[in-house]
């Protein structure tokens, strides 16, 4: 049964915050954006999907939003498909079309090899060269997380990500917004304004200088001023 937390922050509004491959709900620790957040506590994406029916109908009732992040996002677009009417607000960040199976399983194979030392390179690749305050806050979460590789679930994350189309064309939706960064090298620009393009009536943000986690970036935050002044 998935968990999460929920983390009252004094705003009107609820958002389901989904985190990518090797990373926790730690990742969002520096996220601020005007909702109360609930937090997965496991990021198994077989049991991250099966979290709508666990959130309690008075959340519900006062609005639930759903942010993804990398993985995360191809979670939460399943989750908007499969429950078209239970979230306001929908936002997907750092996404592709799909992951080569090659590179997944070039992954499968450096995990095998020395999963700490490939990890280690993963979480360099998050950062573009200007992050570098970014980079150093992160540098103490990645040592916890190297500390406890089994509780990521790389390998489930794997066989997810090797299967999974983000199926663009059911996300048509004016509610959905994509958040990218222009540097990102782990989602490439080009393959997410591409996917984006097949979804004309979505919001699409991209945020220059930023990598793969462009929510550490004071102008994700921008992106939500109208809330903010709202709440």
């Amino acid at each position: 049964m998935p968990h999460f937390n929920f983390v009252d922050r004094g705003f009107k509004k609820n958002i389901l915050l989904i985190p990518g491959w090797a990373t926790d709900w730690r990742i969002f620790e520096r996220l601020d954006i005007p909702f109360n957040y609930l937090l997965l506590k496991r990021v198994s994406p077989s049991e991250a999907k099966k979290i709508i029916n666990h959130i309690p109908n008075e959340l519900r009732k006062t609005g639930i939003s759903i942010l993804g992040w990398s993985m995360g996002g191809f979670i939460a677009a399943d989750l908007i498909i499969e429950n078209p009417n239970v979230f306001e607000k929908i936002v997907l960040v750092s996404m592709r079309q799909r992951y080569d199976a090659n590179g997944i399983e070039h992954i499968r194979a450096c995990l095998k090899r020395n999963a700490r030392a490939y990890l280690h390179s993963f979480y360099s690749r998050l950062f573009s060269q200007d992050e570098k305050e970014n980079k150093e806050w992160f540098k103490g979460l990645s040592k916890k997380y190297l500390e406890d590789i089994g509780s990521l679930y790389l390998l489930e994350g794997l066989d997810y990500l090797s299967n999974i189309v983000l199926k663009t064309g059911l996300l048509n939706n004016p509610n959905v917004t994509f958040i990218h960064g222009e540097n990102d090298s782990i989602a490439p620009i080009e393959e997410a304004a591409l996917a984006i393009s097949r979804a004309p009536l979505t919001r699409a943000i991209f945020i220059k200088g930023a990598c793969h986690l462009p929510f550490l970036r004071k102008e994700f935050t921008e992106v939500f001023k109208e809330e903010i002044h709202a709440g």
